[in-house]
């Protein structure tokens, strides 16, 4: 049988309908989202003067982002994954507007709150929609739309870090998070025009345990006596061993790249990141077309990224390391769309909500300890912030070449079986 052309992103738009609702609720919610972003660690700084004070910011996040997976696959699975999302995005909207009333040092405790209830509520979401994506396109449009997802989410990164760095600067911290607001609703609204396909929960017998815990615990189950699987679901937690800390630090670099105050120095940082992870997929749309290959560009790609970071971390700062940025962050871009496609591939629709609430159980959890490391070194040894990127860009480098030596076997026998 002839394989079906892949769509293109443009088409993709006009032809479906549902993705195009589904697209247009998520670009906007994300861009209000990287307001938000930019928002808080302002926020943080101007309360606690800390560099600390960002980097727990930061772990928070990822470690309330981590956790409830454990329970939201289930979810996504269990339920409808529609509901999920909309309701996700309706709680988010009145979460955020809470940080209206936080303007003392006394009260930073409610920005971390805040955001770790809203990092729980994104918990929710992404399982939901990542497996809704598989049953709302076709197989030749599969991997365009986890394209432009990820291009979309880069975009979002670029516009809402740099203009929200700038609007932030002139207009303050409150703007930012009443945008945020704004945008979760009208991504709820857009999500509640969807008619959404999904394979109907079977429950099982046992009760209420059996049909939590027990699903649970079976989800994991799968995972791992599925090689094809098992395998792909460590590359975006392969990327964040050092991704995290490198992150983490470009917050930190804003201060010295000389384009106005803290705040514009993120936004410019953070678009160019924006920008490479947006690049990254559609450049590897085009470019990785055997996607035979693909399992073993995976770690490549992690070194590739790491490498951007290296020249980073031994020129001058000034403007012109937003390059670099880029390019290492298209690395990374390229990395987390075909690691997603390839996941969404290889499971099943009954188990694919556990599947993605594991893989970003695993890619959350240690982002969170390779930033705390990098916070904790930062403040509490004599390793300055260059030799700190240096450190973590030359770690990442080798931690992609050792993934590919150790996924290379069980790839290429897989590749066999499925080719015979």
């Amino acid at each position: 049988m002839q394989e079906q052309r892949e769509v293109g992103f443009l088409e993709l738009l006009r032809v479906n309908p549902v993705y195009r609702r589904f697209w247009v609720g998520l670009s906007i919610s994300m861009l209000g989202e990287w307001f938000n972003t930019v928002a808080l660690f302002v926020l943080i700084y101007n309360l606690t003067g800390s560099q600390l004070g960002i980097g727990l910011l930061f772990v928070l996040r990822m470690f309330s982002l981590a956790l409830p997976q454990v329970f939201t696959g289930m979810l996504a699975d269990r339920f409808s994954r529609k509901w999920l999302m909309i309701w996700a995005n309706v709680l988010s909207a009145f979460t955020v507007l809470t940080l209206l009333w936080v303007d003392e040092a006394s009260e930073v405790w409610m920005v971390y709150a805040v955001s770790s209830i809203l990092m729980m509520l994104h918990a929710v979401f992404i399982p939901a929609e990542n497996a809704t994506i598989p049953n709302i396109t076709t197989d030749n449009e599969l991997l365009t739309a986890n394209a432009m997802n990820s291009g979309t989410w880069s975009a979002a990164l670029v516009l809402g870090a740099s203009i929200g760095g700038f609007v932030v600067s002139l207009y303050g911290v409150e703007v930012a998070f009443i945008v945020n607001a704004v945008t979760f609703l009208f991504a709820a609204l857009m999500y509640s025009t969807m008619t959404i396909p999904q394979d109907p929960y079977i429950p099982r017998e046992g009760g209420i345990w059996a049909n939590t815990v027990g699903t649970i615990i079976d989800g994991f189950r799968i995972i791992l006596r599925t090689p094809p699987v098992r395998r792909i679901i460590s590359a975006k937690a392969l990327w964040s061993l050092f991704g995290g800390g490198l992150v983490y630090m470009l917050v930190l670099v804003g201060e010295d790249v000389g384009v106005g105050d803290f705040a514009a120095g993120i936004g410019l940082l953070f678009a160019a990141r924006g920008l490479g992870t947006g690049l990254g997929p559609i450049l590897a749309r085009y470019a990785f077309t055997d996607r035979s290959r693909w399992p073993f560009m995976l770690g490549w790609l992690v070194s590739v990224c790491g490498l951007g970071y290296a020249v980073i971390g031994w020129m001058h700062w000034s403007i012109l390391i937003a390059v670099f940025i880029t390019f290492a962050h298209a690395a990374s871009g390229a990395n987390w769309v075909i690691s997603t496609v390839l996941l969404q591939e290889r499971s099943e629709d009954a188990w694919r909500g556990r599947m993605f609430s594991t893989d970003f159980l695993l890619m959350t959890a240690v982002n969170g300890f390779s930033t705390l490391a990098a916070s904790l070194m930062l403040e509490f040894t004599d390793i300055t912030l260059r030799e700190g990127i240096q450190l973590f860009a030359i770690l990442q480098i080798l931690s992609g070449l050792v993934w590919v030596a150790f996924v290379l076997p069980g790839e290429r026998e897989f590749a066999r079986t499925t080719s015979s």
